[in-house]
């Protein structure tokens, strides 16, 4: 990416949350410890992933869920076809319309995600087991002309495999943005940089050059999506440093190829994460684990996050887990991110590595701030961001700039004052914007003679405010 293509990031999705939260998880049955519903209050859109829920801010479509997909099972039994080519486009489509009402009957602001993962728009990309889609399309050419030779049925079979497949992403893809416009439409896993190498000696998480040229090829889907779901899983067998190459090359090349389409608007890139580990999922991430998922992501500038999960955990377990680990970071990376788009951003866009293959950070300095858990699902954060806090903030991050937004990186944050704030308290709802504002404690002690006393006022509504 030029420095020209780094200048201007997707508007937020929600005014004034610049970094979006969102849980896909299927907890809305779950019961914590004092007999309540888990809270997942900290999260800006949810939704389950549950085949009987509909209507939510986040929902995703499974081959079972939208239209007539064409696929084959892993015992080799053929579903709608199996194959593009041999599915009828306009009946998928009748079908999907039916779908799409269904499980969204209403166009309010959300994600709407498909999850199809059985077979790739790419032929070269149908590796082992998935080569059975290219075996198949193969079979059709010759029972057409059995005097083709092999090469010259694969030729035509890559042409017809990839042109059908094409058609049904692109035509879906429409289709969902016709009937619900206010959602943003794309699929998961698109794009994905393939850069699972991490055993090999020397992994530096890079995505092969091969992969970004095809990629490139698939700007058509990237112009007819709304936004990108790009993927996170973490394994066991990653070491921390690797884990952190892996994520940051997957999410740096989402936001590559969100600028492709159009670099004045970029696409929002929403970055799927989880809270286990695809090997073992009965073991949560650490807090280092999760410095090298989400604290990479919202570095690299990426729109939000959505966590999922399949609740392999007691809900107790999770509960426990989400207040003593996870939402303190959350609370912890959101802050910062919020400081540096305040400071350095005048809240015009949103603060980016400088080097993007750093090991910077948006976090609270822990030797300024304290982030201390409450009673009754809140959250008290103690603390004062020194000028040595946001004199580092500025030597590794500058700004960019939301579309349709002028702003450039402040010079200099000498001129700010050190801030004497902050006892602030808050609600489990830091993205809350279901409810009327109320500021939480708050004070301002710097002297008169500095010219700036920067305030962090936080609402229950996601709202914040600098004076």
């Amino acid at each position: 990416l030029s420095e020209k293509q780094l200048k201007n990031i997707s508007r937020p999705l929600i005014p004034n949350v610049p970094f979006l939260w969102a849980w896909n998880a299927p907890t809305e049955l779950c019961v914590g410890a004092l007999n309540e519903s888990l809270d997942v209050s900290l999260f800006s859109l949810i939704g389950s992933p549950r085949k009987d829920v509909t209507d939510q801010n986040v929902t995703i479509f499974y081959v079972d869920r939208l239209g007539y997909y064409p696929y084959i099972e892993h015992s080799g039994t053929i579903v709608h076809g199996g194959i593009p080519q041999n599915m009828s486009l306009q009946h998928h489509l009748d079908k999907a319309k039916q779908d799409i009402l269904y499980y969204i009957p209403t166009d309010h602001v959300g994600l709407a995600v498909i999850d199809w993962e059985e077979w790739r728009p790419t032929w070269a990309r149908n590796w082992k087991p998935k080569d059975i889609y290219r075996t198949r399309s193969i079979d059709l050419v010759q029972q057409k002309n059995a005097s083709l030779s092999v090469a010259e049925a694969t030729k035509i079979a890559q042409n017809e495999f990839e042109t059908a497949g094409k058609g049904i992403m692109l035509e879906t893809l429409k289709l969902g943005r016709l009937l619900r416009p206010n959602h943003l439409w794309g699929y998961y896993l698109f794009p994905d940089c393939y850069n699972h190498n991490y055993r090999q000696p020397g992994f530096n998480g890079s995505c092969f050059y091969i992969e970004k040229k095809r990629n490139d090829d698939l700007i058509w889907l990237w112009k007819e999506s709304t936004a990108l779901f790009p993927s996170i899983y973490l394994n066991t067998v990653m070491s921390p440093t690797q884990s952190a190459l892996y994520v940051r090359n997957r999410v740096y090349e989402a936001i590559r190829l969100s600028q492709v389409p159009n670099a004045n608007r970029p696409l929002p890139v929403f970055v799927y994460a989880r809270l286990v580990f695809t090997d073992s999922t009965l073991k949560f991430l650490s807090e280092d684990d999760l410095m090298n998922t989400l604290g990479e992501t919202v570095a690299l500038g990426a729109s939000g996050i959505v966590i999922w999960g399949s609740l392999s955990k007691p809900c107790l377990i999770l509960e426990d887990y989400m207040q003593t680990t996870l939402n303190p970071y959350i609370i912890n990376v959101s802050l910062a991110a919020k400081m540096c788009s305040q400071v350095l951003c005048q809240e015009q866009g949103v603060c980016i590595r400088k080097n993007w293959n750093s090991s910077d950070y948006l976090h609270l300095n822990p030797a300024s701030f304290a982030i201390q858990t409450g009673t009754g699902g809140k959250y008290i954060v103690h603390g004062k961001p020194t000028l040595d806090d946001l004199q580092e903030l500025h030597e590794n991050f500058h700004c960019s700039c939301f579309t349709s937004f002028s702003c450039s990186t402040r010079d200099s944050v000498k001129d700010i004052s050190a801030i004497n704030v902050m006892c602030i308290l808050l609600s489990q709802g830091l993205h809350k914007f279901a409810v009327p504002p109320a500021v939480y404690e708050c004070s301002c002690l710097s002297t008169s003679t500095l010219p700036t006393c920067i305030v962090l006022e936080l609402f229950d509504k996601g709202h914040s405010h600098w004076s």
